[in-house]
C-alpha cells in the first residue's frame, strides 16, 4: 500500500516541482500528506526518504523552527521503529530547541531525556546514561544544584540503571537522589524514606548473581536501608497504615524474588500480624502471606510448616465459600476490604498452597526415612 501511495503521489510532486520549483510550498504540502499516508497505513520506516526531503525544503524556505511540526508528528508514529532510526531526528529536534532557547533550557533538559528513556527502552544503557547526565548538566544550571527537578531527573537515571542491572550505578545514583532530597525536604521527609525503600529493594535484586560475600554486603545494605525508610514512614502515616503495608510487601517480593526466605519471613509475619488487625483473623487478604510462609517452613523448617499450611488452607476455604468472592493483585487496589484475596505473588495463591504443601510432605517423609 505504501508503494502504491509512494508512486502516485510521487507523479504529482513531479508535476508540483515542474509548475512551481522543486523548493516550494506546495512541494512541502505534497509531501506532508504523503508521509501521513504511509504513517497511518504503513511502517513510518518507509517514510523517512520523504521525510529528509520535506523538513530539507521547508527549513530553507522558512527556517528551522518550521519543521519542528513535522518532526513531532513523524517520531510521535515512530514509537516502534528501531531507536537507531529515530535518532537522528530527535537529535536534530534537539538542536533545533537548544538554538531556540539557549543550551541551558529546560526545553534542551526535556529533549535529552527523552532522547535517554528511548535508549533505554532499546537497552543500550551507556547512551541513555549520557543523554540524562546531560539533562541533569542542564537542570542543575536552571533550576539549581540542590533542587526538585535534578533529584527526580537523578530518580530516572538510578531507575534506568537498575532496570537493566547496572546495579553499581543504580545504587550510587540512589544514593545522591537521597542526599538531594533530605537536604530539599529534610532527612525525616517522606520522599528520603521512599528513597531508602527503593534502595533497599535495589540492593536486595542485585544480590541474585552476586558471590557469598558480596551478596551478603548487599543483604545488609538492604536491611539497613529498609529499617530506616520504615522507621520514617511509620513516623508520618503509622504502624498498621497502608503505606508500611505496601512498603513491606514490596520488600518481602524482592527478598523472596531473590532466594532469601529468612529475610523475608520477620517481614511477612509483621505484615500478617497488621493484617490481622485491620481485615480479621480470616480474612482473604491473610491467604498469600500465609502461603508464602508454609512455602519458605516447609522447605527450610519443616516443623513451622503444618500449622501455617492448616491456616492457610483453612482461609482459603473461607474464601471460596464467599457469595462473590473478589481477587486483586496488590493491597493497595481494595485496601480495607476483608473479602478480597491479595495475590501477592506472581504464582497463584491455591498452586502456592499446594506445592508448599507437596514440599511439606516430602521433606518430612526424607526426615523419618519414609
Amino acid at each position: 500500500m505504501a508503494s502504491f501511495y509512494a508512486e502516485n503521489h510521487l507523479r504529482h510532486i513531479a508535476g508540483l516541482e515542474k509548475r512551481h520549483g522543486p523548493i516550494s510550498d506546495e512541494v512541502v504540502t505534497a509531501l506532508r500528506t504523503l508521509i501521513k499516508l504511509i504513517c497511518r497505513s504503513e511502517d513510518p520506516v518507509e517514510a523517512i526518504p520523504f521525510l529528509d526531503r520535506c523538513i530539507s525544503i521547508q527549513e530553507s524556505l522558512h527556517g528551522p523552527q518550521s519543521i519542528l511540526g513535522d518532526l513531532d508528528e513523524w517520531i510521535g508514529h515512530a514509537g516502534r521503529v528501531d531507536f537507531k532510526l529515530v535518532e537522528p531526528f530527535q537529535l536534530r529536534r534537539l538542536a533545533i530547541r537548544t538554538r531556540l532557547s539557549g543550551e541551558h533550557s529546560w526545553q534542551a533538559a526535556e529533549e535529552c531525556e527523552a532522547i535517554a528513556r528511548k535508549w533505554a527502552s532499546a537497552g543500550d544503557y551507556s547512551r541513555a546514561r549520557a543523554f540524562l547526565e546531560r539533562s541533569i548538566s542542564i537542570l542543575e544550571k536552571v533550576h539549581g544544584a540542590v533542587s526538585i527537578e535534578v533529584a527526580a531527573a537523578v530518580d530516572t537515571l538510578a531507575e534506568i540503571g537498575a532496570r537493566l542491572t547496572k546495579w553499581a550505578d543504580a545504587e550510587t545514583n540512589l544514593l545522591r537522589s537521597l542526599h538531594l532530597k533530605e537536604k530539599i525536604f529534610g532527612k525525616r521527609s517522606e520522599e528520603a524514606a521512599r528513597t531508602l525503600l527503593t534502595s533497599a529493594i535495589v540492593h536486595a535484586n542485585s544480590c541474585k548473581l552476586q558471590r557469598h560475600g558480596t551478596k551478603f554486603e548487599s543483604l545488609r545494605k538492604a536491611a539497613t536501608a529498609f529499617a530506616s525508610g520504615l522507621d520514617i514512614i511509620e513516623e508520618r502515616f503509622g504502624a498498621d497504615s497502608l503505606e508500611v503495608q505496601k512498603a513491606l510487601e514490596a520488600m518481602i517480593s524482592a527478598y523472596l524474588d531473590c532466594g532469601e526466605f529468612w529475610k523475608a519471613e520477620p517481614l511477612l509475619k509483621r505484615l500478617l500480624e497488621i493484617c490481622e488487625r485491620t481485615y480479621g483473623d480470616d480474612a482473604a487478604a491473610l491467604l498469600w502471606i500465609l502461603a508464602e510462609l508454609a512455602t519458605g517452613y516447609a522447605r527450610e523448617r519443616v516443623e513451622d510448616a503444618e500449622p501455617v499450611l492448616e491456616r492457610g488452607f483453612a482461609v482459603l476455604r473461607t474464601f471460596l465459600d464467599a457469595g462473590k468472592p473478589i481477587f486483586r493483585r496488590s493491597i493497595l487496589d481494595m485496601a480495607g476490604n476483608r473479602k478480597v484475596l491479595y495475590g501477592g505473588s506472581q504464582r497463584g495463591v491455591l498452586e502456592t498452597l499446594v506445592q508448599a504443601s507437596e514440599t511439606f510432605r516430602d521433606n518430612l517423609r526424607k526426615r523419618w526415612g519414609a
